[in-house]
């Protein structure tokens, strides 16, 4: 038995649930300590247990017998830059695999994290690093590259191809025999028909590529927070003839209210401003309540500053009717191949 298990990254609660989980039912560890970078967690307790302090600490850890897992599954690059940051300490990283998980005919890696209820098929590859979050399924015959977050209640069927850094978002669902290329991100409650190009973003039933968005995970550490719905005190009456202007400043102040921060400019980017897939989500949502336009997930991608995004609504913008069109009539041939 070792001596600790250190867990990097106290936001997520789950992941400090299951190792207790794991150690409870197959005793591997004297003690569990948590370790955080956030100052304003230190000293503070999760599930009964003490975040000790930083992740430097593992500096005094007599690594001989001593294991760590890293926790962080917000973003595919924030894991990384979290394994690396622990692994300078020369600890090493151990599974954690919940005890109820049936692994038999699938090839683990090392340095894994699989949380209950998770499906793995027969001749399934989960590569390292990777996290399966609640509820996952994986297909037989699947392959799940290095350092990759498939979210709560994610889909992978049979024989698909997941690239290293990969995340896919909760509820989505990837067709057999597909490939998601790396670095790319599948949002939430996609369903995704054709392959993902590298470092490209999927949104959408049936799916929509966008070439250029930024990666976001799920807001929180598993993804499972509900978007919440628009209150009837944010809606601006009469706003459904606004103008680009009007409609403007609306998105501004449901920015504002999205984020929780102070002031946006008009051509803020929401992604460098904290916004998230999930938060894309509820700032669609408001905007449908308070313009009483049509509005989806993937406008929020293309058009992600509040200038643009009205243009786009009010149809000032250049290309927005020949975009809408275009757009209706690749939806078109993509459910005719559907149908076929």
């Amino acid at each position: 038995m070792k001596s600790a298990l250190y867990l990097c990254g106290v936001g997520n609660g789950e992941g400090i649930r299951l190792a207790m989980t794991i150690n409870r039912l197959r005793p591997r560890w004297h003690r569990i300590v948590l370790l955080d970078d956030d100052p304003a967690k230190h000293g503070t307790t999760r599930l009964g247990l003490e975040v000790a302090g930083p992740i430097s600490h593992l500096s005094g850890v007599d690594a001989a017998c001593s294991e760590v897992a890293n926790l962080v599954t917000r973003t595919t690059e924030g894991r990384a830059r979290a394994r690396e940051k622990i692994g300078q300490y020369g600890v090493p990283f151990t599974s954690l695999i919940h005890p109820g998980v049936d692994l038999f005919g699938a090839e683990v890696a090392p340095d894994v994290t699989i949380y209950q209820n998770v499906s793995v098929g027969a001749e399934a590859c989960i590569g390292l690093a990777s996290v399966l979050l609640i509820g996952a399924v994986v297909g037989h015959g699947s392959r799940i590259g290095q350092g990759c977050v498939i979210a709560p209640n994610a889909v992978i069927n049979a024989r698909v191809t997941v690239d290293d850094r990969a995340y896919v978002g909760s509820n989505a669902s990837i067709l057999p025999d597909l490939r998601i290329g790396a670095d790319a991100t599948i949002g939430a409650n996609c369903m995704v028909y054709a392959d993902i190009p590298e470092g490209a973003t999927a949104m959408g039933v049936p799916a929509q590529i966008l070439d250029a968005a930024p990666r976001h995970g799920p807001s929180g550490p598993q993804g499972t927070q509900d978007t919440p719905p628009a209150l009837a005190s944010d809606r601006i009456p009469n706003s459904a003839d606004a103008s680009s202007e009007q409609a403007e400043a609306i998105i501004m102040q449901a920015l504002l209210q999205v984020l929780g921060v102070e002031s946006v400019s008009r051509n803020g980017n929401f992604f460098e401003l904290g916004c998230s897939s999930l938060k894309a989500l509820e700032l669609a949502q408001r905007l449908r309540s308070q313009l009483g336009r049509e509005l989806q997930v993937v406008d929020i991608y293309r058009c992600p500053t509040p200038s643009s995004l009205a243009r786009f609504l009010s149809g000032s913008g250049p290309g927005t009717s020949g975009m809408r069109q275009a757009q209706q009539r690749a939806d078109m041939r993509r459910q005719l191949r559907l149908r076929q």
